[in-house]
């Protein structure tokens, strides 16, 4: 019973250590790539070296590692077991009277460990840091999202309605823009303009070219700028 321990205690430490180590590997090869990949955002937006090593690097890991871990699980399996073959020292441990069946357990030992490692990083780990991972994504990496749809209808309050016949979302500008309201099903009131621009200074919205149709039963008034 004291020599099947240390068997298995070989066997898993084999198994880790493979398996961490061509994990390692891999990691570090993708983030060589990533860098090379990104280094010219990182450049262009002026990412701090802090903001890069810990909000996004360190995240980038447990992310991409739980990513690979099930495809090196395997190779480390295949690797180490062919490598225990090729010294017969497979031969010796069956010698020994152990049998396949008992060989497997520290193979299962192993992998419930991996799987209760993963579980935990998908759980608990991986949503906290790809929350932060991705703000720094959206920061520094990513351009502006650009909206390439067309006749835009939203109703933004009961009765509300705006209308946009294209917007750009890169310098916040809509075109052929429109603001109704109604009250009981009648038109109250109707915003038209030819461009609506976001003002970033003051924070709101400034209406170029517009024209203002206020509605009381069959009076109108008509204003425009």
């Amino acid at each position: 019973m004291n020599g099947i321990k240390i068997i298995d205690w070989y066997i898993i430490r084999k198994f880790l250590t493979t398996f961490f180590f061509a994990l390692g590997l891999i990691i570090l090869i993708a983030i060589v790539f990533d860098v090379s990949e990104k280094i010219d955002d990182f450049l262009e937006k002026k990412a701090p070296f802090e903001a890069i090593v810990f909000d996004y690097y360190l995240n980038f890991i447990p992310y991409f590692a739980n990513l690979f871990s099930p495809l090196f699980i395997f190779i480390s399996v295949i690797f180490f077991t062919s490598k225990m073959a090729s010294q017969t020292e497979i031969v010796a441990i069956l010698s020994s009277g152990v049998s396949f069946r008992r060989m497997l357990v520290p193979y299962m030992v192993v992998a419930a460990i991996l799987a209760g490692l993963s579980f935990y990083l998908n759980g608990w780990v991986i949503p906290h840091s790809n929350k932060t991972r991705l703000e720094f994504e959206n920061t520094y990496i990513k351009n502006p999202y650009v909206i390439k749809s067309r006749n835009i209808h939203r109703q933004i309050y009961p009765g509300q309605f705006i209308y946009f016949e294209s917007y750009n979302t890169i310098e916040n500008m809509g075109f052929r823009f429109s603001y109704e309201r109604f009250d009981q099903g009648k038109l109250t009131y109707k915003l038209s303009s030819e461009r609506l621009v976001w003002d970033t200074i003051n924070t709101n919205w400034r209406a170029e070219n517009y024209l203002i149709r206020q509605i009381d039963g069959m009076k109108e008034t008509v204003r425009e700028d």
